[in-house]
C-alpha cells in the first residue's frame, strides 16, 4: 500500500449519478460569481444608461471641438501665408498691426471720438472699432453720438464686453459672467463674443444647472447650448426637483414637457406648477371642443347623405 493510501483513504462517495451531482467549486466559484454580477448589472443598469447618454453627447461635443479647431487652424494657415514676413513667429502683415494697434488702444484717450458709460466708470472708446464689431454701432447710429450708455449692465459685464471689443480676449470661469456676456453679445449683435461664451457655458453645464442654461439658451437663440442642455435634462429627468424649473417660465416648461413626456398635465402636477397646468387644461379643452365641433359636423353631413340617399332609393322604386 503506497503512502498515498494510508494516509487518503478512499472517499464513498453517495450512490447519486455523478452527471447529475453538481461540482462544488464551480457552485461556488462560477455560479455565484455570476448571480453577483448580475445583481450588481441590475442595480446599476439606470446608472449605466445615463452615463452612456451623458457620453454621446460629451462625444459629439468632442467632435464640433473638432471641426471648430480645424477651421480654426484652416484661418491661422491662410493668415500666416499672407504674412510677409516668413517668420511665422513675428506679426509684421498689415492685419496684424492693426489688430495689435487696436488692442493697444484699449482704455486709452488716443485717438478716442466717443465714450461708454459704464456702471461705475467712463471709458474712452473709438467709433471705428465698434463699427468694426457690430452692426448696431454702423456709421449712421454713432455717428452723431459722443457717448454710449451701458451703465444698466454690470460692472464686470461692462468692462470684459469692451475688453473683448479690442483685444478679443475674455475671461470666462464663472458662469454667471459666462450668461450675462452671452445676453449682452445677443443683445449687441456680436456672434463671435456669443460663440465663446455658449462653448465655455457647453463644457460647464451640470444636471443642477442645464435648466437654467437651457431657459438663457431660447432666450438668446443659442442653438448649440439648448441642443446640449435639452439632451442633459432627457438623461437626467427623473433626477430633476421642482426647484430646478421654479424659474422657467409657464409656455417654455409646457413646451418642453410637451416634447420630453407621455403626460404633459401629470409632470407639470410632479413639478408643483398651478400655471402650466392651466396651461394643459386650456389646450385639452379647446382640443376637446374642437372635437366636438367635428363631430357633429360629420354626424351633420352624414344625416344628409343618408337622407338624400333614402329619396333616390324611393324614386326609384316608384
Amino acid at each position: 500500500m503506497s503512502l498515498f493510501k494510508a494516509f487518503w483513504p478512499p472517499m464513498r462517495l453517495p450512490k447519486t449519478s455523478m452527471a447529475c451531482r453538481p461540482d462544488p467549486c464551480a457552485s461556488f466559484g462560477i455560479y455565484n460569481i455570476e448571480v453577483w454580477s448580475i445583481l450588481e448589472l441590475a442595480s446599476a443598469s439606470n446608472d449605466s444608461v445615463k452615463l452612456e447618454k451623458h457620453l454621446k453627447l460629451l462625444k459629439e461635443e468632442y467632435t464640433k471641438l473638432q471641426k471648430n479647431y480645424a477651421e480654426l487652424e484652416r484661418k491661422y494657415s491662410k493668415a500666416a501665408a499672407s504674412s510677409d514676413d516668413r517668420d511665422l513667429g513675428e506679426f509684421s502683415s498689415f492685419c496684424s498691426r492693426l489688430v495689435m494697434t487696436v488692442a493697444t488702444l484699449y482704455g486709452r484717450k488716443t485717438y478716442s471720438d466717443i465714450t461708454v458709460k459704464l456702471k461705475d466708470k467712463t471709458m474712452p472708446a473709438h467709433k471705428f472699432v465698434l463699427n468694426a464689431r457690430s452692426e448696431e454701432w454702423r456709421e449712421e447710429v454713432i455717428a452723431d453720438k459722443t457717448e454710449l450708455d451701458w451703465s444698466d449692465l454690470d460692472a464686470d459685464v461692462g468692462f470684459a464686453l469692451l475688453r473683448w471689443i479690442y483685444t478679443d480676449v475674455v475671461d470666462l470661469q464663472h458662469d454667471s459672467l459666462a450668461l450675462d456676456l452671452l445676453k449682452t453679445s445677443h443683445r449687441f449683435k456680436l456672434p463671435g463674443l456669443m460663440g465663446l461664451c455658449e462653448r465655455a457655458l457647453v463644457s460647464s453645464v451640470s444636471v443642477r444647472s442645464c435648466v437654467r442654461f437651457y431657459c438663457v439658451a431660447e432666450e438668446v437663440g443659442a442653438a448649440n447650448l439648448l441642443e446640449y442642455c435639452s439632451g442633459l435634462i432627457s438623461t437626467h429627468w427623473e433626477d430633476l426637483t421642482p426647484q430646478d424649473f421654479e424659474h422657467m417660465s409657464g409656455p417654455l416648461l409646457y413646451k418642453m414637457l410637451k416634447s420630453k413626456t407621455k403626460h404633459p398635465l401629470h409632470a407639470a402636477v410632479r413639478l408643483l406648477r398651478e400655471d402650466v397646468v392651466f396651461l394643459c387644461l386650456v389646450e385639452n379643452d379647446g382640443s376637446a371642443e374642437e372635437k366636438t365641433e367635428r363631430g357633429a359636423k360629420a354626424n351633420k353631413e352624414q344625416r344628409v347623405a343618408t337622407n338624400t340617399t333614402n329619396m333616390l332609393v324611393q324614386r326609384l322604386l316608384e
